[in-house]
């Protein structure tokens, strides 16, 4: 079993920083070090970027090999046990970074996750491929619910405060690291009209609206008002404020960041916001989304990717299960842990089937319960670090799976052609 053997091979190696450690897959045939597939063949730059290879868009890693992200985010989350009753990063692992991080490379090369997501700490993200992330829109994402602050994006104090943001993100990696695979702007910002209503309780053109009558952002609408006349929908103005946001986040992390991908805000699933995004296409690289649902069908991904035409990650999903200590969790749920594993089998082979996803990344690596929602984030481990067993498997199973198709990519092509 790949667990055991991964885990033997790291107790033999002592987990000191060896050589093995520079590597994903150290131990398994196919890969270049970054878990790139040594079969499927880009252009080796130094730095993961896009390429359409054979008709199916990949990353390719530095060294050329195509790539899918499959990881894991919120591992950074260890330190911080919120009302989990047990904190495992201070007690199994004596508050060391070094000791955390050995566990979670250990566990990710025996479950097949390549890629650290974001949210991961500065040391473990010199270990593995990984994201920058940030939240240069302002206070704007779905789940603060009341506590959303739209801001004027039209007056320049905003876009210096938004410029600021992504010089202080950017601050905090290493712009020059191999690893690092793109940046994410802000986390499921509320530009979806009616969702923003019943989650929020106001639109941001409701937001404009109430400005005084001084300020920028309303002089612009009122100046819309009058140029459409009856056509000046909230939904027309909406797209003008992100026209706003993009053309000022947009260029301004190209330029700090001219070698690393961008991979744009991290849209809701539920309701994505159509115009908006076609706004922000001229500054992205791929179009992100974090979504809802057990199926890979619940969100028209076909649909993103014919409208936009750029490759589609998945942010950060998941599909939890209840327990007898854990009556309530976040995601959508499912009755047990064999269940949910069979669907997340299910979601991302349907997901990698297609020709333009480029990844997906669970969210949550350790049980974190919320004690204001009394609700539980269920990650792959337990809150004493012990793995839920049997949807472990099924993790590794799925993932070793996919990572096989496209190992053995070449010989199936070359195997149809002969036929």
């Amino acid at each position: 079993m790949r667990i055991k053997r991964s885990l033997i091979l790291f107790a033999l190696l002592g987990f000191l920083g060896s050589r093995a450690l520079a590597d994903v897959f150290p131990d398994e045939e196919g890969f270049d070090r970054y878990g790139g597939y040594l079969s499927i063949k880009g252009e080796a730059t130094g730095r993961f970027h896009l390429e359409q290879i054979d008709g199916r868009h990949f990353l390719v890693t530095p060294e050329g090999h195509g790539f899918l992200s499959i990881g894991v985010t919120h591992t950074g989350g260890l330190v911080r046990p919120e009302g989990s009753g047990h904190d495992y990063f201070k007690d199994e692992c004596a508050g060391d970074w070094k000791k955390a991080n050995q566990d979670i490379v250990s566990y990710f090369r025996a479950w097949g996750y390549n890629c650290v997501g974001y949210g991961g700490h500065e040391t473990t993200r010199e270990l593995l491929p990984h994201f920058a992330s940030g939240h240069p829109s302002g206070k704007v994402s779905l789940w603060m619910g009341k506590a959303v602050e739209f801001p004027d994006v039209f007056g320049d104090e905003w876009k210096e405060q938004a410029r600021s943001d992504i010089r202080k993100t950017l601050q905090k990696y290493d712009l020059e690291s191999p690893k690092l695979i793109g940046i994410y702007w802000t986390d499921m910002p509320a530009w979806e009209l009616e969702q923003a209503r019943r989650t929020v309780g106001k639109t941001w053109v409701d937001a404009i609206r109430e400005l005084p009558e001084s300020a920028p952002g309303r002089i612009r609408y009122e100046r819309f008002r009058r140029e459409r006349g009856e056509e000046a929908s909230d939904e027309a103005f909406l797209r003008l404020i992100a026209r706003q946001v993009y053309s000022t986040i947009g260029p301004f992390t190209r330029q700090l960041a001219p070698d690393t991908l961008i991979f744009g805000e991290r849209y809701a699933g539920r309701a994505l916001p159509w115009g908006v995004i076609q706004e922000a296409l001229p500054y992205i690289d791929v179009v992100s989304v974090q979504p809802n649902g057990t199926t890979f069908a619940t969100v028209p991904f076909e649909r993103l990717y014919q409208e936009t035409g750029k490759p589609v990650m998945i942010c950060d999903h998941s599909i939890s299960f209840r327990t007898p200590e854990h009556p309530k969790v976040m995601w959508d749920t499912l009755p047990d842990a064999g269940s949910v594993g069979r669907a997340y089998e299910v979601y991302l082979n349907e997901g990698f089937s297609t020709p333009y996803l480029i990844g997906y990344n669970r969210c949550q690596y350790i049980n974190r319960f919320k004690n204001r929602q009394n609700m539980l984030k269920q990650g792959l481990l337990k809150e004493d670090g012990t793995p839920y067993e049997e949807f472990v498997e099924w993790l590794e199973k799925t993932n070793w799976g996919i990572h096989e198709k496209f190992v053995k990519s070449v010989e199936t092509r070359k195997g149809n052609l002969s036929d």
